[in-house]
């Protein structure tokens, strides 16, 4: 079967077969006596799997941008440190300024409000004093007022007294009326400023340090635009999409069958090279120069081929035989005279449906190091 493994668990089973040493208390002519002795059964089942990476590596951009060279292609082995694309350096110290830019502006937004905050507070300070100057002449008014009616009072005393009386009884109407209504008059208003409130200095405060990291992670890209391996293994690149490596990796191997080819005495007859596997093209993501990539997103998977797992499919009428530890054998069908081994790592509890419309169980096998 063409871009699929066959893996066949050994499990062996310890049972006692117990024959008689004779019958009827003796020995019938004719009849051999063996004696009998424990051994060892093997049942074999076999299932088809696909082959993954155990511990795949994500490489991610620290920011977005656009491939102006790329140093590597699929397959590729690098070391820990190696150079695998290097960013547009003009894109990205125009992001750099962007960013530079949007702190600044972070940094104004609060300096506007503190001032705004200051100049209501000048306002509210104004309004304060105003209130007191207003009452403050309300109140020498009102003594003026009332004095004058004091002096036409006094003044009324040489008057004949009819008219006299008439302007007294006048003067004391009114008096009553102007005090009624100074009582009745509204107190000025109370005009209260709160201050900036702590809310507001908490978020200028999160709002700068948000832009000034942001501005601090583009200029460190501006200055060193390259995308650094962190780890040595193969390179995968991942599709672009889904960022999913899974796929990739078959394409990259040509399949199960290409597992040997990263494994140690292989690689060693392929002469290193695993574009020989995949005919020398690029396959998955595409990635190449003038692509976009995106910040946290996976650019690049750095994998180690010689730490590798296998999904594996089990009909369910085979996998009450399989527990985790047995040893597993990995036949190759691309490589039919060369086996590999590993051991079962989980055994799946969750029916699935097979390629095939069966049910099956998911296991994971551990493929040994070679």
């Amino acid at each position: 079967m063409s871009g699929s493994s066959k893996i066949a668990a050994f499990l062996t089973v310890a049972f006692l077969v117990s024959l008689a040493a004779g019958c009827f208390g003796g020995a019938v002519e004719g009849v051999r006596v063996a004696e009998v002795a424990r051994g060892e059964v093997s049942k074999a089942v076999s299932a088809v799997g696909v082959l993954d990476a155990a511990q795949p590596v994500d490489v991610s951009p620290a920011v977005s941008g656009t491939i102006a060279a790329l140093n590597v292609k699929e397959g590729d082995y690098v070391g820990a440190g190696d150079v695998l694309a290097t960013l547009d350096k003009e894109e990205l110290e125009q992001q750099a300024a962007q960013a530079r830019a949007s702190y600044l502006t972070s940094a104004s937004i609060g300096d506007i409000l503190e001032g705004q905050y200051a100049n209501l507070s000048s306002l509210y300070a104004g309004a304060q004093y105003m209130g007191q100057v207003l009452q403050s002449m309300q109140s020498q008014i009102d003594a003026v007022v009332l004095a004058f009616m004091d002096t036409v009072s006094s003044l009324a005393s040489s008057l004949p007294k009819e008219q006299r009386d008439y302007l007294e009884s006048l003067l004391s109407q009114k008096r009553a009326e102007y005090l009624a209504s100074a009582a009745a008059r509204p107190a000025p208003p109370q005009v209260t400023f709160s201050g900036y409130p702590d809310s507001a200095s908490a978020a200028d405060a999160a709002r700068m340090e948000a832009a000034g990291r942001e501005y601090e992670r583009a200029a460190r890209a501006a200055k060193n635009p390259q995308i650094i391996a962190p780890v040595a293994g193969y390179v995968v690149f991942p599709p672009r999409q889904t960022l999913l490596a899974s796929d990739t990796i078959s394409q990259l191997l040509g399949g199960l069958g290409s597992l040997t080819s990263s494994m140690g005495s292989l690689s060693a007859i392929l002469g290193g090279d695993l574009s020989s596997l995949t005919g020398g093209a690029a396959q998955g993501g595409e990635l190449k120069v003038g692509s976009k990539v995106t910040a946290g997103q996976a650019a690049f998977q750095i994998v180690d081929l010689e730490n590798m797992k296998v999904n594996a499919q089990v009909e369910e009428t085979d996998i009450p035989f399989i527990q985790p530890g047995q040893s597993v054998k990995i036949f190759l069908d691309a490589y039919p005279d060369l086996t590999f081994t590993g051991k079962v790592f989980q055994v799946g509890v969750k029916a699935e449906t097979g390629s095939g419309g069966t049910t099956v169980f998911p296991v994971v096998v551990q493929m040994d190091r070679t």
